[in-house]
C-alpha cells in the first residue's frame, strides 16, 4: 500500500487552499498618465495590455453636441481634474488599485444636461472577445457592435436581431485583460473593425452613436452623465474570477435543480397535470419538477372555449377556479410522487383578456411604469408600495406549496423611453428584469430557505446572484432554432447563470408536427450536457411520450446521461459559486491562443474535461431519413481525446469528420482525466438504481480516461479521485468515498493484472453484484474496464497493469 500512502500525501498538497482572486500587486497591475493630453495607459508586469485610444474620453450634451477631456490642471492623490473643451466644466478622474484590478472613475462638474459618455480602448483586428452577456447570434465578439439593452428580440427574430434579453458589458479579450464598465445604463460597445450587422430590428436608432470599421479601437457609449470601469489581467479564468468578484458569484441551485423538469405550453386542465407527471415516471423517465405554464391565473374564457392565454388575466396571481379547483391537492398529487410544483409568472397585468374586462386591479396608485402602452400594464418595481404589494401577492401564492418559479417577461416591453418612479428608462431599463427576480427570490427565500428553483428569461449584471437558474428563451423548432440555443446557452453564464438550460425541442412547434423526432432527439442530446435539462414547448415536444418507442426511448437514454453526468455538472456549479467560472463554456474559454478554437462556436466545453459537440445541422433530417449517420465537424484541441460512445483516442490539435447516429453524439473526455459520472450498469450492485436518484451518500460513480501523469479530481458524491499512469501501471485511489463505488476506465485494452486493495483479482465471470469487488469490460457505449470497490472508511486503492 506504499502507493496508496504516497497518493495521500499528493491529495494534501493538491487541495491546499488558493486564494479565490489575485491581488493586483500580484499581477504587476500598473498605470501610467499622460497629462497632456490626459490619456491613461495599463500594464501588467510591465507589459503594455491596454490604452485609451484616439478620442478617449468625451460626452455629449442634451443638445447634441459632443466634447472632450482635455489636459490635467492638477493631480489629488490618484485623481486626476482634467479640463474639457468647455470652459465651465471640468473631470474628476480618479483611478486606484482593486483587490481586484484597476478601477477608474470620472465624474463631470457639472452634469447636468450630460446624456452620454465616450471612452475609447485600444485593440486590433485580430483580438477576440468573450461576453456580452447571453445572446444567441454568435459567442465571438470581434468585428460586432453589442448592444447593452435588455429587450427580448422574440422568437421570430432570435437570430436576427443585435438585441439580448440578458445583455451585460462586461468583456474578456485574447490579449490577456478584461474591462467590467460598470454601468446599468442603455448604450453600446463597438469592437476592433465592428460591422453593423445583424441590424438593430427596431423603428427607433441605434442608442448611442459609435464609428463601424475602426481597426484600432474597441468604443464604449453609454447614455448616462457618469462611468465607471474595472481593468483586470490575466486569462479567462483568472479575469472572470475578478469580474465575479465585483459583480457579485452565482448562487448554489438545489440538487433537484439539474434533475428534469417538465410543462406545457397550455394545460387544459389540473387533471393533466397530474396526468403529464404520471406519463414520465410510468415510463421510467425521471422528474423532479413539472410547472404549469401560462395560462392559469383567473381566465374570461366562456364555456365551450378552448383554453389559451388570450383568455388570462395576468397580474391576479391567482388559480383559474374551473382550471384548477384544488391547488393544494395538485401539489400533494405531485408531493406523492416525489415532484415538485412550479409555476409561470410575469411581471405584467393585464385590465382586459380577448375583449372581456379582467378584475379590477388591486395595485396601488403609481403602480405601473409609464409607457405608450395601455394593456398588459408592467409592474414599476421602483415603487416600494408596489413591490410590496407584488410580493405580498406572491407570498399567498406560493404558499400553496409551489417551490419553483419560470419568470417571464421582465425584459419583454420597450422601456428606453419610459419613466419609473425611481427615473428614466435609460438607467433603470436594463436592470428591470433583475428587480422582478430580487422580489420574485426574496419570497421563495422567505418560504423555503434556499430549497427553491428558478428559470429566468431577462437579466442584466448581478442576476446570478440572486435565480438559480435560467433558460433560453423561446427558440424556435428548428435546426437553427437549436443552433442559436447553443450559443446563447455558452454565454448564458456571464449575465444569467451558469446552470442554464433550453427547451428541449424547441418552444414554436405550432401545428406543424414540429419537433420532429430526429430534432427532438438532437435536441434531448444538447439538453443531456446542459445544466439544465428541462422539455416542453407548444409543439409535441410537451408530450414526449406520443413519439415512437424508438424516440421516447432515446429520450429517456438522453435524461439518465444527464443524470449519470450530475456528479461532474454539481460540482462545476460549486465551483462556479466559489468562483463565477462557468460550467460550460466555449472552447476559447479554456484555449484562447487557439485561433481554431475561436471559430469552434457549437462545440461546448463542459469544465475542462469534457467536450460536447451537439449534431445541429439542417442535415439531419435527410440523413435520418435516409437510415444513414450525420456527419459532424469537430475541432479537438491539445491533448488527447476518448470518444466516449467508441472508446477512440483522438490526437488533439486536429479537426475530423464524426459520423453520429440518432443514438450517439460526439462527446470526448480529456485524456488524464476523472469526472464524477453514476453510470446506470445492470448487475453491479444488488439493488439497483432508484429512478430519480442523483445525490446518494451510499454510491458513486467515475469515469477516467488514462493519461501519462497524474490525475487529481473531487466529485460532491464521490470524495477524491487521484490516479498516476506509467510504464504501462496505472495507480488510483478514492478517498472519502462512498461503500458503493465504481470505476468505468476508459480504455479498450484489458489489463493482464487488477490489484485491489493490495489483492490481486481476476475478472469477473459473472455479474458483478455477485461479487464483493471485481472488475469486468464492458462494451460501449461508455465502456471499458469497470471496477467495483468497497472503500473501507472511505478508503480504496487499486492497481491495473497492462
Amino acid at each position: 500500500m506504499n502507493r496508496v500512502r504516497v497518493l495521500l500525501v499528493i491529495i494534501v498538497l493538491l487541495t491546499a487552499g488558493l486564494p479565490a482572486v489575485a491581488q493586483p500587486q500580484q499581477l504587476g497591475l500598473h498605470w501610467t498618465a499622460d497629462h497632456s493630453p490626459f490619456r491613461l495607459q495599463f500594464f501588467d508586469k510591465g507589459r503594455p495590455i491596454l490604452r485609451q485610444a484616439a478620442g478617449r474620453m468625451s460626452y455629449t450634451l442634451a443638445d447634441g453636441t459632443t466634447h472632450e477631456l482635455k489636459n490635467v490642471l492638477r493631480t489629488e492623490g490618484s485623481t486626476y481634474v482634467v479640463a474639457t473643451d468647455e470652459t465651465s466644466r471640468t473631470a474628476r478622474v480618479t483611478v486606484q488599485r482593486t483587490p481586484r484590478g484597476i478601477r477608474v472613475e470620472w465624474r463631470l462638474t457639472p452634469a447636468a444636461d450630460v446624456v452620454q459618455v465616450h471612452e475609447t480602448l485600444t485593440g486590433d483586428d485580430a483580438e477576440h472577445f468573450l461576453g456580452g452577456g447571453a445572446n444567441f447570434i454568435y459567442t465571438d465578439l470581434r468585428h460586432r457592435v453589442l448592444l447593452n439593452k435588455a429587450f427580448f428580440t422574440g422568437a421570430a427574430n432570435l437570430g436576427s436581431c443585435n438585441k439580448s434579453g440578458m445583455p451585460s458589458p462586461f468583456f474578456l479579450s485574447s490579449r490577456g485583460y478584461a474591462v467590467f464598465p460598470e454601468t446599468d445604463a442603455i448604450g453600446r460597445i463597438a469592437f476592433p473593425n465592428a460591422v453593423n450587422d445583424p441590424p438593430h430590428c427596431s423603428d427607433t436608432p441605434p442608442p448611442c452613436p459609435v464609428q463601424l470599421g475602426q481597426p484600432d479601437r474597441t468604443q464604449l457609449c453609454f447614455k448616462t452623465n457618469k462611468l465607471d470601469y474595472e481593468i483586470y489581467a490575466g486569462g479567462p479564468s483568472q479575469v472572470v474570477r475578478a469580474y465575479s468578484a465585483r459583480a457579485g458569484l452565482p448562487t448554489l441551485p438545489p440538487v433537484r435543480q439539474f434533475a428534469l423538469t417538465h410543462w406545457r405550453d397550455t394545460v387544459a386542465d389540473q387533471a393533466t397535470v397530474v396526468d403529464d407527471v404520471n406519463q414520465l415516471l410510468d415510463r421510467g423517465i425521471p422528474l423532479a419538477t413539472e410547472w404549469i405554464d401560462n395560462p392559469w391565473e383567473i381566465s374570461t374564457k366562456l364555456p365551450g372555449e378552448s383554453q389559451n392565454s388570450r383568455y388570462s388575466c395576468n397580474g391576479t396571481l391567482t388559480f383559474d377556479p374551473v382550471q384548477f379547483p384544488d391547488p393544494p391537492k395538485m401539489v400533494a398529487d405531485l408531493k406523492s410522487r416525489g415532484v415538485h410544483l412550479g409555476i409561470w409568472i410575469s411581471p405584467h397585468v393585464r385590465t382586459v383578456a380577448a375583449e372581456r374586462p379582467c378584475p379590477v386591479s388591486d395595485y396601488p396608485p403609481g403602480s405601473f411604469i409609464q409607457t405608450s402602452r395601455t394593456d398588459p400594464l408592467q409592474l414599476d418595481l421602483t415603487n416600494p408600495a408596489t413591490r410590496a404589494h407584488f410580493e405580498a401577492k406572491l407570498e399567498k401564492l406560493f404558499s400553496l406549496g409551489i417551490d419553483m418559479v419560470k419568470g417571464d417577461r421582465g425584459e419583454e416591453f420597450e422601456l428606453e423611453d419610459a419613466t419609473f418612479a425611481a427615473g428614466p428608462g435609460t438607467e433603470l431599463m436594463n436592470t428591470n428584469p433583475v428587480r422582478y427576480a430580487q422580489s420574485t427570490v426574496s419570497v421563495l427565500r422567505k418560504l423555503y430557505g434556499d430549497k427553491f428553483t428558478t428559470l429566468w428569461r431577462g437579466g442584466y449584471t448581478g442576476l446570478p446572484s440572486i435565480v438559480n437558474g435560467v433558460w433560453g428563451g423561446d427558440p424556435r423548432a428548428t435546426y437553427d432554432g437549436l443552433r442559436l440555443s447553443v450559443r446563447r446557452g455558452l454565454n448564458s453564464w456571464l449575465s444569467g447563470h451558469p446552470v442554464w438550460g433550453t427547451d428541449t425541442g424547441g418552444f414554436n412547434g405550432g401545428g406543424t408536427g414540429a419537433p420532429s423526432p430526429t430534432l427532438f432527439t438532437r435536441w434531448a442530446q444538447f439538453s443531456a450536457v446542459s445544466p439544465v435539462f428541462e422539455v416542453g414547448g407548444a409543439g409535441r415536444n410537451a408530450t414526449p411520450w406520443l413519439y415512437d418507442d424508438k424516440t421516447v426511448a432515446r429520450f429517456r437514454d438522453n435524461v439518465l446521461l444527464h443524470y449519470a453526468l450530475f456528479p461532474y455538472l454539481y460540482g462545476l456549479a460549486q465551483h462556479s459559486a466559489r468562483t463565477g467560472e462557468p460550467i460550460v463554456r466555449p472552447m476559447a474559454y479554456n484555449y484562447p491562443s487557439d485561433e481554431n478554437a475561436w471559430s469552434a462556436d457549437q462545440h461546448m466545453m463542459i469544465g475542462s474535461d469534457l467536450l460536447a459537440i451537439p449534431a445541429t445541422a439542417d442535415r439531419n433530417e435527410a440523413d435520418a431519413a435516409a437510415g444513414q449517420p450525420t456527419p459532424v465537424d469537430v475541432y479537438l484541441p491539445a491533448g488527447r481525446w476518448i470518444d466516449l460512445f467508441t472508446g477512440t483516442v483522438h490526437e488533439g490539435n486536429q479537426r475530423l469528420v464524426r459520423s453520429s447516429t440518432l443514438d450517439e453524439f460526439p462527446l470526448y473526455l480529456r485524456a488524464g482525466a476523472a469526472i464524477g459520472f453514476n453510470q446506470r450498469i445492470d448487475g453491479v450492485w444488488s439493488q439497483p438504481w432508484n429512478l430519480n436518484d442523483l445525490d446518494r451518500r451510499d454510491r458513486t460513480g467515475w469515469t477516467y480516461a488514462p493519461g501519462s501523469g497524474l490525475t487529481h479530481a473531487t466529485s460532491p458524491t464521490g470524495g477524491t479521485f487521484v490516479a498516476h499512469s506509467r510504464y504501462g501501471t496505472t495507480t488510483m485511489l478514492v478517498s472519502n468515498a462512498p461503500s458503493e463505488t465504481q470505476v468505468m476506465v476508459a480504455s479498450q485494452v484489458k489489463p493482464k493484472q487488477v490489484f485491489i486493495d493490495g489483492r490481486p483479482v481476476a475478472e469477473t465471470s459473472g455479474q458483478l453484484s455477485e461479487a464483493a469487488v471485481g472488475w469486468t469490460m464492458k462494451p460501449g457505449p461508455f465502456g471499458g474496464l469497470l471496477l467495483k470497490l468497497r472503500p473501507r472508511a472511505g478508503i480504496s486503492g487499486v492497481t491495473i497493469v497492462q
